[in-house]
């Protein structure tokens, strides 16, 4: 390339024109199909979803502590998106997408700060180049569509950044202030921004270290960074101080310091990348080997030049930023190590940038024809380099990652669609769903936060009103429920399916089942009983797979139960198969089975008064059991007290609060 044309490519008009050119094309990868790609929200994105309608229904948090706690800046940002453009999910992914295009001029200003004391192109072009970068990085697209929180850290660490070091340049007294506003902004981010006070100390050194001395005006400027950025973050502190363990719940959770992690989320830049489906092709690394090559080019440059300011700040910026990825032990690295990309795009940039200026100005003291064709054949292989790099990001995320046949499911589309389905039912509609919970992120934000939504597990339980006071609604999830619809259509035959969700694998993903209002439960045991436990729960009877087992085998079980009122206490049901002496438990104790109803999938604390569940389970008969007659009791306890629940009703059958089963024949194992 002519140095006319790089002096023309220079004029400020025209570095402001491409970098605008830059910004649309971050803008078509960021935006292209967002109502297609993700074809759905998926459990973190719906939580935003979630919350910016609690947003816009009153609340004000500064966290939220649900879903192991979440800074709440990225919920405000979705929230204003729903009250301009309307709550979807498409939506969340565009406040996702919208701080990833925020994301390039940012980088282009941090970038124009660092290199502003270099020579040379890396001084000129620098700042386009780490743009450029950001705009067809693959690791920055898959982010910032996917609709998540952590995009937000590139975007605050770059602008805290580019602040800070106009600040230390002494272009403006006023760039502290941005600085400590941006820096108290970005903890409302996500758990990664935490690490940028060390980053904001480490630039005050770098500064301080090339100067020399330190002086008052250093420390003058620190404290107004410190101050305001304890101004904006103090909301927030105050909300950590009054909840002890909010601030660090997650990182505990995540944090975990194995060699493995640290050498698979150091492989992921450039070899191997994460295996999450969802959020990438697995196995894709971070970088495209074009993008490598100069990113390692890069840090060598910055290691020789260390001791100018902004190549130390450079390599203290990867460093730090990528220590989430290290220290985390599940989930993508990809997420945790996101707020280094600012400084991987920079280190791009001095890469492909540094070696042109080398090789240029050799071939001008070489003067030789061949000389020069090496420049320029550097200048070809840069643009041949970043045209392949944009080309395979399409092709990677809009074709390879986009026809993955696993995106309805990683995406959860039928979970959403059960939310949108309900959400359209009249609000005095009961409704039950099995086996999908009604506190799924993607349910609650999709049904406009509906709260009388009733979940069961129907591979463990069947759960129906007695008698229906209103039109009734289940929606079941065949593949994952077999049991419930042919049991409703045997308890509740005036019902009909009158719907189906979106075909998945060629099959419908759930059905829905309506029963008209004033329809009653014929639902009679083989063994009828009845005991009153404590006016909570009525014990309706049972059925028994057969009378006679043989030492090893299983016995199962239904127990019909009816909630009275509503109960405060999760109770634990008990199942014990009783006989002579065991010495393993030295009691008469065989065999037991000990569970929440439902197997804890619809504890006693989630019934409704006059709703009946019928129960099934299994008791193991171990394979020492010797031949004779058992016993089977069954009753129900508080697991933190250990006390039982009393029977009220004196029946006689009934001993130490427990209800007969009935007798066993235990046979010896063949």
């Amino acid at each position: 390339m002519s140095k006319s044309v790089l002096d023309m490519l220079e004029c400020p008009r025209i570095k402001l024109c491409l970098l605008l050119a830059i910004t649309l094309l971050a803008t078509f990868f960021r935006l292209y199909r967002l109502d297609h790609l993700p074809p759905g929200d998926g459990y973190d994105p719906a939580f935003y979803g979630v919350d910016a309608l609690l947003i816009l229904r009153g609340a004000r948090p500064v966290f939220f502590p649900t879903n192991f706690g979440r800074e709440a800046l990225f919920s405000y940002i979705v929230a204003a998106c729903f009250f301009l453009f309307g709550a979807g999910t498409q939506t969340i992914h565009l406040a996702s997408a919208l701080a990833g295009i925020l994301s390039i001029p940012a980088v282009y200003c941090v970038a124009e700060e660092l290199f502003a004391d270099e020579q040379g192109l890396l001084k000129r072009f620098g700042g386009l180049v780490a743009a450029l970068m950001m705009a067809i990085s693959y690791w920055h697209l898959n982010w910032s569509r996917y609709g998540v929180r952590a995009i937000l850290v590139p975007l605050f660490a770059a602008l805290t950044f580019s602040f800070l070091w106009r600040g230390l340049r002494g272009k403006s007294r006023w760039a502290f202030v941005m600085c400590g506003a941006s820096f108290g902004l970005s903890m409302y981010t996500y758990q990664a921004a935490r690490l940028l006070p060390t980053l904001i100390v480490i630039g005050f050194f770098c500064v301080i270290w090339d100067r020399k001395t330190i002086s008052m005006q250093n420390w003058r400027n620190f404290v107004i960074v410190t101050g305001v950025a304890l101004l904006v973050f103090a909301p927030l502190g105050h909300y950590f101080l009054a909840h002890p363990g909010s601030f660090s719940q997650r990182i505990e959770q995540a944090f975990v310091i194995e060699k493995a992690q640290c050498i698979k989320a150091l492989l992921a830049f450039n070899f191997v990348g994460d295996r999450e489906p969802y959020s990438t092709i697995p196995g894709r690394p971070y970088l495209n080997p074009f993008l490598s090559a100069l990113f390692f080019l890069g840090i060598g440059i910055s290691l020789v030049r260390f001791k100018k300011p902004s190549y130390l700040f450079l390599l203290a910026w990867l460093g730090i930023m990528f220590i989430p990825a290290a220290v985390a032990g599940k989930g993508p690295t990809a997420k945790r190590a996101i707020g280094t990309l600012p400084a991987v795009a920079m280190l791009i940039a001095i890469g492909a940038l540094v070696p042109w200026q080398f090789l240029r100005r050799w071939s001008f003291k070489r003067r030789s024809n061949l000389s020069q064709g090496i420049g320029a054949a550097w200048a070809i292989l840069l643009a041949g380099g970043l045209v392949y790099s944009g080309i395979v990001t399409y092709w990677d995320y809009f074709v390879t990652w986009a026809s993955n046949p696993g995106m309805f499911t990683h995406f959860e589309v039928g979970i959403s669609a059960i939310g949108k389905y309900i959400g359209e039912l009249p609000p005095d509609e009961q409704v039950y769903i099995s086996p999908e919970l009604p506190a799924h992120p993607g349910i609650r934000f999709h049904s406009d936060l509906r709260e009388d939504i009733h979940g069961y597990n129907g591979r463990a339980c069947l759960v129906v009103p007695e008698q229906l006071a209103t039109d009734t609604t289940y929606v079941i999830v065949p593949s994952k429920d077999e049991h419930s619809l042919d049991l409703l259509q045997r308890y509740l035959p005036q019902g009909e399916i009158v719907d189906e969700g979106p075909l998945h694998y060629n099959e419908p993903y759930f059905l829905v089942y309506r029963i008209p209002s004033g329809a009653r439960v014929e639902a009679t045991s083989h063994y009828p009983i009845t005991a009153n436990f404590g006016d909570r729960i009525r014990f309706r009877g049972y059925d028994r797979d057969k009378l006679t087992y043989q030492a090893g085998d299983t016995i199962h079980l239904t127990l019909y139960y009816q909630g009275l009122k509503p109960i405060e206490t999760h109770y634990t049901l008990f199942v014990h198969l009783l006989g002579t002496y065991n010495p393993a438990t030295d009691g008469p104790l065989w065999g037991q089975h000990d569970s929440e109803p439902c197997q804890a999938l619809y504890p006693t604390t989630s019934w409704n008064a006059g709703e009946i569940i019928m129960d099934r389970l299994t008791v193991p008969i171990p394979a020492e059991t010797p031949a004779g007659d058992y016993e089977l009791q069954m009753g129900f306890y508080n697991l933190w007290t250990m006390e039982r629940l009393s029977i009220l009703d004196g029946m006689d059958e009934t001993r130490d609060n427990t209800v007969s089963l009935g007798k066993v024949q235990v046979t010896g194992a063949e």
